[in-house]
């Protein structure tokens, strides 16, 4: 008796399993390697890749003496494997925390000028709160942390609002700024300073691709005056402790101020467009955030309390 024909394999029909041995053959460069790695046996391994292949109705991979590579298809297809694949980790993790009591990870990026303000104290409330969610914090600069966010590393950035293309963001504050000055400097005395007043002096700031960098970048070309930066720091801290030996001036956010109070150093409130810098909260898609996630960004205040 002859045996029923299988129906053909549907792309929705393919496995996450699938997926992993492509991803493995890719990684190996050899099938009979992956399903090692796999431990499966090779001529399961190639069935699947078969399967896909007639699944989506393109060769997923160039098989050859030496091994097996991605063809084009076969590289977009990597892609979305890896994106899909992480999302179904983080899916299992998170259901197996509420089985277990601990409800969900959340991976934070966040930016010195955030950290810097009211988020860690924000962070350990919310800790208070959820006692049950853990969140793993990653300082970074602000380009880097939306950059995180994008590419599926980190759930949620805080930054300062500018350069993230892709991401829906949301406010979350308001960072003033201040021109810190040696105590003696011929701007010492001033009650309020525009940006362009400090042009002239030599400057410290933070590392080249921090986002309050790039601001005052801007406002350099605007006044029509080249900047001459005589140190990059990784730090508002250390920015402040070289003003205070005299090596230069900055802009830090002014609530640094009171923990600066015993340094020989002045700050000084900045007028016009550069005297503060927004904040903002990015994720990828809000709808497609873990409940964890959006219980970050509801205590932040970013959306509305479930």
């Amino acid at each position: 008796m002859k045996r029923p024909t299988p129906a053909p394999t549907h792309p929705r029909d393919i496995d996450p399993v699938s997926l992993r041995l492509f991803l493995a053959a890719l990684e190996e460069g050899s099938l009979a390697r992956a399903a090692a790695r796999e431990n499966i046996v090779p001529s399961a391994v190639s069935k699947r890749m078969i399967e896909m292949e007639e699944a989506f109705g393109v060769p997923l991979l160039a098989r050859g003496v030496k091994g097996v590579q991605a063809t084009p298809a076969g590289q977009g297809l990597a892609g979305h494997a890896r994106l899909l694949l992480q999302q179904m980790d983080r899916m299992h993790r998170e259901m197996a925390g509420f089985a277990t009591g601990v409800r969900g990870r959340i991976r934070l990026a966040a930016s010195v000028a955030a950290l810097s303000g009211d988020l860690p104290a924000q962070i350990q409330s919310f800790r208070r709160a959820y006692p049950q969610i853990e969140i793993a914090l990653e300082e970074s600069t602000t380009q880097q942390v939306f950059q995180e966010v994008l590419e599926g590393r980190a759930d949620v950035a805080v930054g300062s609002d500018f350069g993230h293309d892709g991401l829906q963001v949301f406010p979350c504050g308001y960072c003033e700024l201040a021109a810190v000055v040696p105590a003696r400097h011929l701007l010492a005395d001033s009650e309020i300073l525009d940006y362009a007043q400090l042009l002239p002096y030599e400057l410290i700031e933070l590392n080249r691709d921090n986002g309050i960098s790039a601001v005052f970048e801007r406002a350099a070309q605007e006044a029509g005056v080249s900047r001459r930066i005589s140190a990059r720091v990784s730090s508002h801290e250390t920015i402040c402790n070289l003003v205070a030996r005299g090596m230069g001036v900055a802009v830090v956010p002014m609530y640094l101020k009171p923990r600066h109070a015993s340094q020989d150093i002045r700050f000084i409130a900045l007028s016009g467009p550069w005297s503060g810098t927004p904040l903002c909260i990015a994720v990828r898609e809000l709808d497609a955030l873990p409940p964890a996630a959006r219980a970050l960004l509801a205590h932040l205040g970013a959306v509305p309390k479930p």
